[in-house]
């Protein structure tokens, strides 16, 4: 781990947690909250054609967080560290809510407010991994100020950011952000989801080139399609949508990006997913604008069997257009989790990912650049992640 890394989340522990005890010191009580998260996965995965043959295990992550709240202010400050032992701050902000309205004000670091699936926690998602999309076009923390508010069926932030706080977060260009969300129906028995967002990107003045490119379904391979670097500045125009009815789900997103070429011109990629899913013995929850922690009727700790559920997903993402050519990718998904408590997963996540894979070898896994060399046009991996869970 670099020194800037670890003064980065050194920094942050320091002035964010910090800050709130100065009004907590003005009569206004500290509450303190430590929560934590471990997620252990197991991969196997293997490419038609290609030399890809992955059978491994990985600490895909593992998290500790302090969030407090005194008066009108709250902080949370969360570390993680990987297979790699890096340590790294994910969120690290405070948020302010001046007095006599409904806004809040957020400083620091944290998620660009889009995608239905960015905003739900890792721990809450259905699969092991999120849409393509979210990662090719890297929707992800960054250092910034934004605005926040709520109703009782809608939410709104919109906010300025830089880059990441465990970088440069001053040198790696901007980006400005906004989502809104709105429920029209929210019952006991069901909930309608309806979402948009937008994300206007620019590099930075000393940073390599936008580049756009994802892996198959799975982390532990490398990435099988990228446009390479061809871009400046960037445009994300968010829909998404969900159902809940008692056990049964329904929730589907896309995105369209539109690229502002190096080269002159400009390039539209787009890419989105749409699943369904059943929770035997539980259902998924929702709240504000994202799904959250499922409720599970009958946890082994009270003498039941837990729930299990059962999703099915397909998700496509496109990446040429324009001259460039930075292939395709669909891929297929079944999923069955269990969950013992609220807190704990048992999650396998099956797929088979189809390629169409460009004319690029730029920030390829090397089986695939040496794929595209030898003039080989698509492929298909198929494979699993078996996921163990747990978080306090």
């Amino acid at each position: 781990m670099g020194k800037f890394k670890l003064f980065s989340a050194a920094s942050a522990i320091a002035i964010i947690t910090a800050c709130p005890v100065l009004p907590a010191m003005a009569d206004n009580p500290l509450d303190l909250k430590l929560s934590g998260r471990i997620l252990y996965d197991y991969t196997q995965a293997e490419a038609d054609t290609a030399a890809l043959d992955i059978d491994e295990t990985e600490l895909r992550s593992a998290r500790l967080a302090l969030s407090g709240k005194t008066g009108r202010v709250a902080f949370k400050v969360e570390l993680e560290t990987d297979e790699a032992g890096d340590i790294a701050a994910t969120d690290a902000y405070l948020d302010y809510s001046p007095a006599g309205t409904q806004w809040k004000i957020r400083v620091g670091q944290f998620k660009t407010p889009n995608s239905l699936e960015e905003q739900t926690s890792g721990r809450f998602i259905t699969f092991a991994e999120r849409a393509a999309f979210t990662d090719a076009f890297e929707l992800d923390r960054r250092f910034g100020v934004a605005a926040h508010t709520k109703g009782a069926n809608w939410t709104f932030m919109a906010g300025a950011f830089g880059g990441s706080l465990n970088d440069t977060p001053l040198q790696e260009g901007m980006a400005l952000a906004a989502r809104g969300t709105f429920t029209p129906v929210q019952t006991e028995d069901m909930t309608v989801h309806l979402g948009t967002s937008v994300r206007y990107r620019e590099k930075g003045d000393d940073q390599s080139n936008l580049r756009y490119r994802q892996r198959p379904f799975a982390h532990i391979p490398g990435r099988i399609v990228s446009t390479g670097s061809v871009s400046e500045s960037d445009t994300l125009l968010g829909l998404e949508g969900a159902v809940l009815r008692g056990p049964l789900w329904i929730s589907s997103e896309y995105g369209i990006l539109s690229s502002d070429l190096t080269a002159g011109g400009n390039a539209t990629f787009g890419g989105g997913s749409i699943e369904a899913g059943y929770v035997f013995g539980g259902r998924r929850t929702y709240k504000d604008g994202k799904f959250d922690r499922p409720k599970v009727d009958n946890p082994v700790t009270e003498g039941g069997y837990g729930a299990l559920a059962v999703s099915a997903r397909f998700d496509t993402l496109d990446l040429s257009d324009s001259g460039i050519d930075g292939g395709s990718l669909d891929t297929a998904l079944l999923g069955l989790s269990w969950y013992p408590t609220s807190k704990t997963r048992v999650g396998l996540s099956l797929f088979q990912s189809d390629a169409s894979l460009g004319a690029t070898t730029s920030g390829l896994d090397p089986a695939f650049a040496t794929a595209v060399l030898a003039s080989q046009s698509s492929d298909t991996v198929t494979g699993f992640t078996l996921r163990l869970q747990a978080d306090f």
